[in-house]
C-alpha cells in the first residue's frame, strides 16, 4: 500500500515539476495552461535562389507553413532551426518567417545557415 501511495505522490510531484518547468520555456510543449496566444504566419525558402513553393515548404518540415497557430510561434522557430541544423544543413537554405501574435504588428523571423 505505501509503494502505491509514494508511486502516486511521485507521479504527482513529476506532474507539477513538469508544467513549472513549461512555463519558463518559449516552447512550452507539455504546459497545462490555456493557449494565450494566436499567431498569424506564413514561411519562406530560398535555396539556390529559389524560392519553393508553399507545398514544397510544408513538405520539407512536415507541417504547415501558413496559417494560425494557436501555441507559442517558438516551437515553429524550434521545428524550422533544428530541420536545419540537421537534414537540411547541406542545402543551406534561407528562411523567412513573417509573423503577428495576437493581432500585433507584423514581425520577422529569419533562419540562415553560419
Amino acid at each position: 500500500m505505501k509503494v502505491r501511495v509514494f508511486i502516486g505522490i511521485l507521479f504527482l510531484l513529476l506532474q507539477v515539476g513538469s508544467m513549472t518547468y513549461a512555463r519558463f520555456i518559449p516552447e512550452r510543449f507539455f504546459c497545462w495552461a490555456p493557449y494565450d496566444t494566436h499567431v498569424k504566419f506564413e514561411v519562406f525558402v530560398t535555396i539556390d535562389g529559389n524560392t519553393l513553393n508553399p507545398e514544397d515548404t510544408e513538405a520539407r518540415y512536415k507541417y504547415k507553413m501558413k496559417g494560425w497557430e494557436q501555441r507559442s510561434i517558438d516551437n515553429i522557430f524550434s521545428l524550422i532551426s533544428q530541420y536545419e541544423r540537421t537534414y537540411g544543413k547541406v542545402d543551406n537554405a534561407k528562411v523567412l518567417m513573417t509573423y503577428s501574435i495576437n493581432g500585433h504588428e507584423e514581425q520577422e523571423w529569419r533562419f540562415e545557415h553560419e
